[in-house]
């Protein structure tokens, strides 16, 4: 990738990066314009019942789904919610469930709906990170989304989440039982990253450092209880980052919905 990729000369659509922490907030800030209402509390019964009616067209956040029963009338759900610092079981009567819970969804679990293709691929450690430095070099050296280190110290991918303000995010392969999460402390994520750029004067400030497994699996099924319980999204299908076929079939997943 060159700077002039970034310039629309090729194209009349920019290449862009945009990281789901930042995406998040803006999707919910749109739901607000267009008349929901984000829901950060509790505000239920006493009684912990609650009809279809009560939710629609509120975006509820901090629920967990804890068990998912069909019925006569369609699904009846039990939803954990947080109240004053203490869990509160909320019954919800719906017509229809959608697990949009992603790759781990409860939803899925709950239903006993196993998963078949490659699992547990890798196993790795994601390192956010912020780097002015790093960011100015990368943005008038080599700007791109993607760089694939292998040198005899580390070997890493770096996504580049923000070159201006020099945010990133390291992927480091990871090997147990030989190696454990553990192992990854804040100082040894900075001794990577440094072996990694090169340079040990460059300004580095970890955010977090978590673990993840990479799979490439699809749901058996995508649907159950006649249908009114539906799988979309990571819950239905994983993959591993590279190419934005999680996102891509996501959406597919919602514009089919849209016509049942």
């Amino acid at each position: 990738m060159q700077p002039h990729d970034f310039k629309q000369t090729r194209s009349p659509t920019c290449v862009a990066h945009f990281s789901q922490h930042r995406l998040v907030p803006l999707l919910l800030k749109r739901l607000g314009r267009l008349g929901f209402n984000i829901c950060n509390g509790n505000n239920f019964s006493n009684d912990g019942s609650q009809s279809y009616n009560s939710w629609v067209g509120k975006i509820r956040l901090g629920h967990e789904c804890i068990s998912i029963n069909p019925n006569s009338d369609g699904i009846r759900a039990a939803i954990w919610s947080v109240k004053d610092e203490t869990k509160v079981r909320v019954n919800l009567q719906c017509n229809v469930l959608i697990g949009a819970d992603g790759a781990g969804s409860t939803v899925r679990k709950l239903m006993g709906i196993n998963m078949k293709g490659e699992h547990d691929i890798q196993k790795l450690i994601s390192v956010h990170f912020m780097s002015k430095d790093l960011g100015n070099f990368l943005s008038k050296k080599m700007p791109g989304m993607l760089y694939f280190v292998f040198n005899p110290k580390i070997i890493g991918v770096v996504v580049a989440h923000d070159l201006c303000q020099g945010e990133f995010v390291l992927q480091i392969p990871f090997y147990p039982p030989q190696q454990h999460f553990d192992d990854f402390t804040a100082e040894v994520c900075r001794k990577s990253i440094l072996n990694l750029v090169g340079d040990d004067h460059v300004d580095i400030e970890i955010k977090s450092i978590k673990q993840w497994v990479m799979h490439a699996e699809v749901a058996e099924k995508f649907s159950c209880c006649d249908d009114r319980v539906i799988l979309v999204g990571d819950a239905a299908h994983r993959f591993p980052p590279a190419g934005g076929f999680g996102n891509s079939l996501c959406q597919i997943c919602f514009i089919y919905l849209s016509f049942c």
